[in-house]
């Protein structure tokens, strides 16, 4: 090819080619001063300009818009409420309970025994004192006088169970209301009432006047406080805690069937108290819990490296394309250029 037609050819691809590749490096240039250098660099006490890179050098401003950008729009309580409420595992969990509640061998019983914590061994016992142990040469020595010991130990009561608790809690309730109720009214119509017909006698009713039934009255609510408050609150003790204990091998489902309470039912209450505790710990949450601030902290701590390497994992073929763009765009001026 004649040197003529060949700088006829380099004067058309020359200026395109430089401009594709001024356009290029510039903005690759360009991109990679958004994160270098990472730190500072001086010339004595001077700073030199653009460094450290843009993003480095803006750091804890991009940290604190990106907390406040998730916790205000991208990561709210709301946003967590109706996560919670909408979720599969919502459903799933009060299926699960509910199972569990009406599994035939799952009993109140059972359940109280859930929530007792045995002692630690050891735990809560006095510790010996070195001084009241006999030594080798006293009397007593190795075994103190344990018949003394027998005597002097006081007997140990029988802890109480559930069912006990709640028959001694339902007989004092029951006394406690029995003292504050007008007894007197309720068994002054109760004997009227009996008397009524006898009194059609005369003669009976010479005897059985007002002032005879006020002494039945007195003498029978006398009797009725005197018991509920001794010998009555025992027995009402007694028999609440028969019951109680009765009802606490019965299953949990069986319980709750019999008051109407079925499997689905049961399922549909756990799901909305499962919604109502959503509510709940979501107001808590943004209550108690900074995630703007999190999050802030978290990109502050960051090394400049790291955080780079976490921008180019989500954006490198985004900006990889805006590289490719300035060398079409450069390309485009270069070839405008041989026109003008």
């Amino acid at each position: 090819m004649p040197f003529p037609a060949i700088f006829r050819v380099l004067k058309i691809l020359l200026p395109i080619v430089l401009g594709a590749a001024i356009g290029y490096f510039t903005n690759d240039l360009a991109i990679r001063m958004l994160f270098r250098p990472r730190r500072a660099v001086y010339l004595g006490k001077w700073r030199l300009p653009f460094t450290p890179g843009i993003i480095p050098k803006n750091q804890p401003r991009i940290a604190k818009a990106v907390g406040n950008a998730v916790s205000g729009q991208l990561f709210t309580s709301e946003d967590l409420v109706s996560q919670i409420k909408n979720s599969a595992a919502k459903k799933e969990l009060a299926e699960r309970l509910a199972d569990a509640l009406y599994k035939p061998d799952l009993t109140l019983r059972s359940v109280a025994s859930l929530a007792s914590v045995p002692e630690e061994d050891g735990e809560n016992s006095p510790e010996e004192d070195p001084a009241e142990i006999p030594e080798a040469g006293n009397e007593g020595f190795p075994f103190p006088d344990a018949t003394v010991a027998l005597e002097e130990e006081p007997e140990a009561e029988k802890p109480e169970g559930m069912p006990e608790k709640i028959g001694a809690y339902v007989a004092d309730r029951v006394a406690g209301k029995m003292a504050e109720a007008d007894l007197r009214t309720a068994i002054e119509d109760l004997v009227w009432e009996g008397v009524k017909d006898y009194r059609k006698n005369p003669v009976v009713a010479l005897f059985l006047n007002e002032s005879a039934v006020d002494g039945i009255v007195d003498k029978a609510e006398n009797a009725i406080r005197t018991y509920v408050a001794g010998d009555g609150r025992a027995v009402i003790r007694d028999l609440v805690a028969e019951e109680a204990r009765a009802i606490s091998e019965k299953p949990v489902g069986e319980l709750a069937q019999s008051v109407g309470i079925t499997r689905d039912r049961a399922a549909e209450a756990l799901s909305r108290a499962f919604d109502r505790f959503a509510e709940r710990i979501g107001a808590v949450f943004s209550e108690r819990t900074d995630i703007g601030g999190v999050v802030q902290s978290k990109i502050e701590e960051m090394d400049p490296e790291a955080l780079e390497t976490l921008v180019m994992s989500v954006m490198k073929r985004e900006l990889q394309a805006v590289i490719n763009l300035g060398a079409l765009i450069g390309a485009v001026i270069g070839a405008v250029n041989i026109w003008l």
